[in-house]
Parts: C-alpha cells; structure tokens; sequence
C-alpha cells in the first residue's frame, strides 16, 4: 500500500468513526495531522472512489478543497474493511483501487442511457430525488408516503432557493415500485444512477428495494434509507447507514431538525454539482 492509500484509509476511519459528517479542511488537519500536501491527496484520493463530497471554493490557502462530507460509499466501505479486518484478523485492509466509476455498467446499459445520466449529474439547477419502494406494503399508504416525502424536499429546495436568489432550482422527484425483469431493473437503475439522492423505503426488507440500494451504493449516489417507526431492522451489511424513522405514512419525521439537516444536504449536493462542471 503506497503512502496516499494509507493516509486516505486512516482518515477515512477517523471522519466514520467521528460523530459528526461534515469537516472543515482546518478539522481535517487538526484530526489526521497530515500536511496540506499529504491531506489533499488523501482527500483527493478518497474523493476519487467515490467515499467522501468535496466542496472547493476560493480562499482554502494551502489546502485544495473547502470541507469534506464522508458519502453513503464511504460508511459503507469503512464497515466492510472492518469486517475484513475481523476475518483475517489483519492490521490493515486496503481501500478498492482507483476508479470505482464505470468499469462496468449494469446489464443492458446503453450509451444513450450513459448520456442520460450524465446530463442529469451536470444539470445544477435541477435536483432529482428518487423513492424507491415495495409495489405494496401493510406499514403505509404509498400514495400517502410520496406525496409526504416529495413536500418534505419540496420545502428544502424552497428554504435552499429563499437563500439562493440567483441560483433558484427546481425538484424532479420520482417514485420508483421495485420488481422484477431485466428492462425495468435497468430502467430503474438508470434513474437511481443518475439521482443526487436515492431514499429506500425498507421497513419490509423488500429484496429488491435492497439490491436498489445497492446499486446506489456502488455508485455513489447519497443514500437515504428510511423505516416505519419499530420497523424491522435492517441486514448487518447496511447497518451503517444514517436512518430516518417516521410515522403515519411519513406525516411525522422522528429525526430532530430534519428539515434543515435536509436543506444543508441539498446545498452540499449542489455545490457538488457545480464544482464538477
């Protein structure tokens, strides 16, 4: 493992196993006590396979990026290493080599849906949000729940436009009902990979939801699972994810603050966006 890989896999562990997910460069610093030099590379490095959003903006001084959000890939990945670690009883497990992104593409993809997502991902006035969930299920009403959680972001992208006048977006949100089929996966896919945040509706386990999910993970895509409140607990593999409770088919959010925790993420994602154009 060469100096970079160890630097970006010791400061991953430290931002997982950190309270919080958002850091300042200067934080990063203080917490790994790396140079600017080593730091930007870790950074650099961990942004590459897709484990952590990097905001840049001028005035960083010596450091190449602004804060650092460690993404749903990078929990993941953190959890995974630990279970290696476990295993084989080893110091230390490597991260995946660079790149991550597209080596393989889900079967059946076209170039035409290539191009689709890529449009999606650099459009920043656009956000597009994805429900994935069960056909049908006994723990909510599913018109019931869409509509609950498209208001929910609707409000964020309001109270992101009210502090952004000359930026304003606008929500693309869509439902996606899991199956089954090679075309409609693939369907499904492409919207999943092409979204700024994909939420998963798991109080059933639905099998398909969870590959879904999967299919977010593996690509990068801001994950947000949610559960009916008691709802069944989710398999060890995804267990470190960040979950959000509700009631009442998603009229009452059990997460303190929600909805601007929620704002701050979409300003994170957009500023994402634009920096990447």
């Amino acid at each position: 493992m060469n100096p970079i890989e160890w630097d970006a896999l010791r400061l991953l562990e430290r931002m997982v196993e950190d309270d919080r997910h958002h850091f300042e460069n200067a934080e990063l610093q203080n917490m790994s006590q790396l140079s600017p030099v080593d730091l930007n590379d870790a950074v650099g490095y961990l942004e590459g396979i897709g484990a952590v959003e990097v905001t840049r903006a001028p005035g960083s001084g010596v450091f190449e990026f602004d804060s650092v959000v460690v993404e749903s890939r990078g929990r993941f990945l953190y959890h995974e290493m630990r279970t290696q670690k476990r295993k084989h009883k080893e110091e230390l497990i490597s991260l995946p080599c660079r790149p991550i992104h597209r080596i393989g593409s889900p079967d059946g993809f076209t170039e035409e849906d290539w191009e689709a997502v890529s449009l999606q991902k650099e459009n920043d006035r656009i956000l597009y949000v994805v429900l994935c969930m069960p056909f049908e299920s006994n723990y909510y009403d599913s018109d019931a729940l869409v509509h609950n959680f498209q208001a929910i972001f609707q409000s964020a992208a309001k109270q992101y436009n009210d502090k952004n006048k000359n930026v304003e977006i606008t929500l693309q949100f869509e439902k996606l009902t899991a199956g089954l089929g090679e075309h409609l996966f693939n369907r499904i896919a492409r919207s999943i990979i092409g979204s700024d945040m994909a939420v998963f509706e798991t109080s059933d386990l639905n099998p398909d939801v969870m590959l879904e999910m999967g299919v977010a993970l593996t690509w990068g895509v801001r994950v947000l699972p949610i559960r009916i409140k008691g709802g069944p607990h989710p398999p060890s593999d995804i267990s470190g994810q960040t979950w959000i409770e509700y009631e009442d088919s998603g009229e009452r959010i059990l997460e303190d603050k929600f909805d601007r925790k929620l704002a701050k993420m979409i300003e994170r994602m957009m500023a994402k966006k634009k920096s990447s154009r």
